[in-house]
């Protein structure tokens, strides 16, 4: 952005003027032609985030990501007007190396499919300091981190995470059906094994259920939560450390509630719309919960006012 040397004399302020303007959007040019192959959204072909934000489910919230965070940015929004233009050249190596990692990842050399996105993240970042300074990352570095709730994780890691807790699911809903008269449930694998009035049935919990995306999701949702308001600290490293709890939590009882449909009321319940219903429930359940504690957090400490001068009775 431009120098404007007037307003603080010594240390320049970003000056949203028609050449700061020109510049950024010269500068955003470069960067959606450099980085078009992931960002491409025009059908037939779509760019790799597009087309997985399109065709997975689990990563269907992509596009509400960068919304969510330019409203960051506008909250910050004066804040950052009033940053100092310094140390400009730290953008400009953090954009040569996002650069340098990119052309490195699509010659094919290295092993995980995450070096592309993870090297356009670097040159935003470049392109951001490069622009305003480094200063202004005090304020645009929870924006510019909110943005990797956008990306995927790479599908090694993902499903290794999720094997786990499919069994962890299937495990807690065998536990909690078996307390019911009569019925007997048995985790096989990442599957359950039902005995009910002398019928045996199996139903699967698919990588779906594992409870992934609601985990991913709710951290999303959560950061917002909790960085929107002010709060102390304290209470923002409590209220990002339950987002997986709760959702993992929440999940426990989408797969144990599906299951005891699928036994008790029609198999039909645990696929389907009735079955998106439900998750969708539970994931509403789950922010509840979310809202519920910042809501005791914030009574946990009372912070105490000081008396105006004229409620004060002096006593002789």
């Amino acid at each position: 952005m431009a120098a404007n040397p007037a307003t603080t004399p010594g240390r320049w302020q970003i000056c949203f003027d028609r050449t700061a303007k020109l510049k950024a959007v010269v500068l955003g040019a470069a960067f959606v032609a450099v980085f078009w192959e992931l960002l491409d959204f025009i059908p037939p072909k779509l760019g790799l985030l597009v087309h997985t934000w399109v065709y997975q489910t689990d990563w269907s919230h992509g596009p509400l990501i960068p919304l969510f965070s330019a409203y960051l940015v506008y909250q910050k929004w004066d804040a950052i007007r009033r940053c100092k233009i310094r140390f400009t050249w730290i953008g400009l190596i953090l954009l040569l190396l996002g650069l340098a990692l990119f052309l490195w990842s699509l010659s094919g050399r290295l092993p995980f499919g995450y070096a592309q996105p993870f090297a356009m993240m670097i040159a935003l970042a470049g392109v951001i300091v490069f622009l305003c300074g480094l200063p202004i990352m005090r304020y645009a570095w929870l924006p510019w981190l909110y943005l990797f709730f956008a990306i995927p994780i790479p599908q090694r890691i993902y499903f290794a995470l999720t094997d786990p807790l499919r069994r962890m699911a299937a495990t807690v809903a065998s536990v909690v059906l078996s307390l019911w008269p009569g019925l007997d449930a048995v985790r096989v694998g990442s599957n359950l094994q039902f005995t009910y009035n002398g019928q045996t049935s199996y139903i699967g919990v698919a990588d779906a259920c594992s409870g992934m995306r609601g985990t991913v999701v709710l951290c999303a949702i959560g950061v917002a939560v909790t960085f929107m308001s002010d709060r102390p600290w304290w209470q923002r490293v409590v209220l990002l450390l339950l987002c997986v709890p709760i959702a993992t939590f929440c999940n426990f009882i989408r797969v144990t509630t599906t299951c005891w449909l699928y036994v008790f009321v029609d198999p039909k319940y645990a696929h389907g719309t009735p079955h998106t219903i439900l998750g969708l429930a539970v994931m509403g359940f789950a922010f509840a919960i979310f809202l519920a504690v910042g809501w005791v957090l914030d009574r946990l400490v009372v912070e105490e006012t000081e008396p105006d001068e004229d409620e004060v009775t002096e006593v002789s």
